[in-house]
Parts: structure tokens; C-alpha cells; sequence
């Protein structure tokens, strides 16, 4: 289905350190680490997701299916060493395509960021006031993108608080 206005594109920060912290609340290497395990097992990470299956797996990329109740979603998931793991979900007839992409930031030693990207064949934002365009739930769907991330970021500095992803 083509959609008019334009694909979304959304994207957003999420801060990894603690600038009154006398010590980093997560070292760059624990963060991929992170990364990586929430491709890895995203249940540790969404508690909506019922189960994961990892079809194929290599150092470049990974392609599973993520099973929400009755929905199973297809992936491949794209890894760039230290860097950025991207998300791209295959169409079905119950969804789009979409393309998500984390990318560690670090502006200054120490001040980390996940930048989050978003984008998919939704417009950009409601094209009508009527609850059948889908673009009508473009702006709950970025604050659902935003609580998730927001989540992710807490799960990977909690497991790195726990030890789960190495030493710093």
C-alpha cells in the first residue's frame, strides 16, 4: 500500500552517562555488548515478545523471527563492529517495512549516546483527522518508539551494572 506525504523518518537521543557520576555508568564496549544481546534475545528486552528464533547468525548479521502472541515478524539485523546494529523488518500483510538503526554516539571520552532512526512507509504525521489513516498514529507510534528505547537504554545499564555484559 503507498501511502501519501512521504516516508517517516524519526529519530531521537538517548543519553548513556551521567556527567555527576564519578565513575562512566557504562564503558563503549558494554554498550555494544548491549546492542548486540538485545538483538541476540530481544525477550530480555520487550516483554511483549513471546518468543525469538535466530535463523542465521554470523559476525555481519543475523536474520531471526520475533513472535508477538500470533505475529511473527521477520528481520535481518545488520551489525557494524563497535558501532551501530540496524533492524530491517520484511513486509507481511499485517506490516510495512520499517528500518530501525541504534548507533552509539560519543561526542567527548565517556559521554555516550544511542542514536536511535526510525523509518518506515507511514506519512510522516496525520494527513486527515480520520482514525482509518494510518498516519493518524504516527505521533502515538513515536512516543512508543520513545518509551521502548528509553526501556532498552535502562535494560543495557542495568546488565552492565550487573556484570552480564563484562568488565568496563
Amino acid at each position: 500500500m503507498v501511502m501519501k506525504g512521504g516516508k517517516m523518518k524519526f529519530e531521537h537521543l538517548v543519553k548513556m552517562f551521567d556527567e555527576r557520576a564519578t565513575q562512566p555508568l557504562i564503558s563503549r564496549r558494554q554498550l555494544w555488548l548491549g546492542l548486540v544481546l538485545r538483538a541476540e534475545d530481544p525477550c530480555r528486552f520487550d516483554e511483549n515478545i513471546s518468543e525469538a528464533r535466530i535463523l542465521f547468525y554470523d559476525q555481519q548479521e543475523m536474520q531471526r523471527e520475533v513472535v508477538f502472541g500470533s505475529l511473527v515478524v521477520k528481520e535481518f539485523v545488520r551489525f557494524v563492529a563497535d558501532s551501530q546494529v540496524v533492524y530491517e523488518t520484511l513486509p507481511s500483510e499485517h506490516y510495512t517495512a520499517s528500518k530501525l538503526a541504534m548507533c552509539i554516539e560519543e561526542p567527548q571520552p565517556g559521554h555516550l549516546f544511542i542514536r536511535f532512526v526510525y523509518e518506515n512507509e507511514l506519512p510522516d504525521g496525520p494527513v486527515t483527522s480520520d482514525t482509518n489513516d494510518p498516519g493518524y498514529y504516527v505521533p502515538y507510534l513515536k512516543s512508543a518508539y520513545q518509551q521502548a528505547d528509553t526501556l532498552t537504554a535502562q535494560t543495557i545499564l542495568t546488565l552492565a551494572r550487573e556484570g552480564v555484559l563484562g568488565s568496563p
